[in-house]
């Protein structure tokens, strides 16, 4: 029973606290991107361009437009004695350039994040590790770029 009622207790503490994800795109956000252009790993655009879509549905008095460069940079970091890699680094980075519409006021920002994995020895299964890393990056860039947007947004 007690610990029922310390359930029930806690669930209603966090349910009034107001507790919101950090990360989280906010859909009421006072940016509004009309237009997105990409240049650079045609992957990694694609998929920034699918994260940013909430920026470019909802009605917000400040209107920009965003142009970015992404690139992949995969290097080798060590090799052992035969010469095959045993691990490597995943370097992913975006140039982001934003102009707002309404007074002509230009951002630039760089966003980077970059990993160091081992290697592995079935190909297929490094081929899975470098593309799970790398969602997770695009994830974290993502997370990146709605922060600034917000400090964008503000200071409109």
């Amino acid at each position: 029973m007690t610990k029922n009622l310390k359930l029930f207790f806690i669930f209603l503490f966090l349910l009034s606290c107001g507790y919101t994800p950090i990360y989280q795109i906010n859909k009421d956000s006072n940016i509004k991107i009309d237009i997105i252009n990409f240049s650079g790993d045609k992957n990694l655009g694609r998929e920034i361009v699918r994260g940013l879509e909430n920026f470019r549905k909802n009605d917000a008095k400040s209107v920009v437009d965003l142009d970015f460069n992404a690139s992949k940079q995969e290097t080798i970091v060590t090799k052992d004695k035969k010469g095959n890699a045993t691990s490597y680094k995943l370097v992913l980075t975006v140039d982001a350039y934003i102009t707002n519409k309404i007074n002509e006021k230009n951002y630039e920002k760089k966003f980077t994040k970059e990993m160091t994995f081992n290697s592995k020895n079935n190909k297929f299964e490094l081929d899975q590790l470098k593309t799970n890393l790398e969602k997770n990056m695009i994830t974290k860039i993502l997370q990146d770029i709605n922060i600034f947007l917000g400090i964008i947004g503000n200071d409109l």
